[in-house]
């Protein structure tokens, strides 16, 4: 049978076990939470996930776990998989949860289908999150600022029938999507929201600029994109941390035509099968 366990500070428990009191789950809440792909019992671009970690807890001034290193965070997530048998592909999520005696973590693992993130025509149909802003904080990069956001977004794109939605910070430009990023292509350059934009970076940016280098695009990281850019982009996508590129048909009215982030997507799934070759 597969599933069924958790993996709180190194030991397994079923996921039906009681971690938590009622009081303590406000711990769960002002952690850091990510999750990430991993394909034959490997971390998909490990170190730059792990590296992600250690920056965002720097950023809520955590310590890191006790004993916890590259190495342990492989081995861990290692443990997980074969536990549960998803010896396949899987999401994997990690909970950093501050407490009196430190940094303790909790993962949890689902299935995926397997492909080193698969191409898939998903025709997104997005539109701009008008009904709130993305608040500046030192977290803005990380998940944790944007938890609240993107679960009132949600609703919101599931009333109007969306895929996804845009998010916008402060100052009215675009910074982040629900659960990821985005970039869109025009001129043969790609561009991405910059820190500056206070969005949410998921660790799987860098990779997916190497792809825009190999494909043969200049890369730009900028602070102000406006819904007007995107509008008039020559292609839109959105960048998830499990998925990795997915193609956008259309924003609001505009609609995309997706060669060029297909280009993309085809290079991510190359260079991931290269640098993460089946055992």
């Amino acid at each position: 049978m597969k599933g069924g366990f958790t993996l709180y500070n190194g030991k397994f428990h079923k996921e039906n076990d009681l971690l938590f009191s009622g009081l303590d789950l406000f711990r769960l809440t002002s952690g850091i939470k990510e999750s990430f792909r991993t394909e034959n019992n490997l971390i998909l671009f490990a170190e730059d996930n792990f590296n992600y970690l250690l920056r965002g807890l720097t950023s809520m001034h955590l310590s890191v776990p006790k004993d916890w290193n590259l190495s342990r965070f492989k081995s861990d997530v290692s443990r997980l998989l074969n536990k549960n048998h998803f010896y396949l592909a899987a999401k994997v999520t990690i909970h950093l949860i501050p407490s009196t005696s430190g940094t303790e973590y909790l993962m949890t693992a689902d299935e995926l289908v397997n492909g080193f993130y698969p191409i898939v025509e998903s025709n997104l149909l997005i539109d701009f999150y008008t009904e709130g802003t993305k608040s500046v904080s030192k977290q803005s990069a990380f998940e944790l600022s944007s938890r609240t956001l993107w679960t009132s977004a949600t609703h919101a794109a599931i009333a109007q029938g969306k895929n996804n939605l845009i998010l916008l910070n402060q100052s009215d430009l675009a910074c982040e999507s629900i659960g990821g990023s985005f970039g869109y292509i025009s001129n043969k350059t790609v561009y991405f929201p910059s820190l500056r934009a206070n969005g949410y970076t998921p660790p799987i940016l860098s990779s997916i600029k190497r792809c825009v280098q190999k494909c043969g695009y200049l890369s730009r990281e900028i602070e102000s994109i406006s819904k007007e850019d995107l509008m008039n982009a020559d292609e839109l996508f959105l960048i998830d941390n499990c998925l990795g590129i997915l193609s956008v048909l259309g924003l609001n009215s505009r609609r995309y035509y997706k060669s060029e982030t297909m280009a993309l997507a085809h290079k991510l799934q190359e260079i991931t099968k290269v640098e993460h070759p089946s055992t």
